[in-house]
């Protein structure tokens, strides 16, 4: 869970997802669905009751087709869980939408993302440290200066190998017309 969360971050972040599920017109039960979440799971984090993770909040945002940015209160951008730490540094509103993190790894802690939506694309710079970053059918090993791009609608997998480690992440959402249209083929 995300230690730093306190009651009144979870509360936002609730009525947050709450508020976009019902703009969208999603069902409590469909929003869980496609979430892969449990429908009580999701109705204790949109109640203030429970800290979502990292992981959690992503499979939200996809299926509510927002950015994980869109979830996050403009006085709370960061979240810190199992020795990660990601901030959100700046957040774009046109077309595409882009996201730019700091994400800091402590020594040998590891995160393993789940696809985004299709079109996603990420790209990450190594500031400090070396890590391994990318697919988790291809990650490649990143040292000080050196940067990846990926297709972010696939299983991708951040790692810190024996020292901390911080890298700047872009996470490029492209426009929903174009994700609709590429998928009638």
């Amino acid at each position: 869970m995300c230690d730093i969360m306190n009651n009144n971050i979870s509360k936002i972040i609730g009525e947050k997802i709450s508020k976009l599920r019902k703009e969208k017109r999603i069902s409590l039960s469909k929003l869980a669905e496609l979430a892969k979440i449990s429908k009580s799971t999701l109705s204790s984090i949109e109640s203030g009751n429970a800290n979502p993770t990292i992981s959690t909040l992503w499979a939200i945002a996809d299926a509510l087709n927002v950015s994980f940015g869109e979830l996050l209160p403009k006085e709370f951008n960061e979240v810190d869980e199992f020795g990660i730490t990601i901030k959100l540094i700046e957040q774009s509103e046109g077309k595409p939408k882009i996201e730019v993190y700091l994400m800091k790894l402590k020594p040998n802690s590891v995160r393993e993302a789940k696809p985004h939506k299709k079109g996603v694309i990420e790209k990450v710079l190594v500031i400090k440290g070396k890590m391994v970053v990318g697919s988790k059918s291809s990650p490649k090993c990143l040292k000080v200066g050196e940067e990846i791009e990926f297709c972010g609608d696939v299983p991708h997998i951040y790692k810190a190998l024996d020292e901390e480690v911080s890298a700047i992440v872009v996470v490029i959402y492209p426009p929903m017309e174009i994700v609709k249209i590429k998928s009638l083929f």
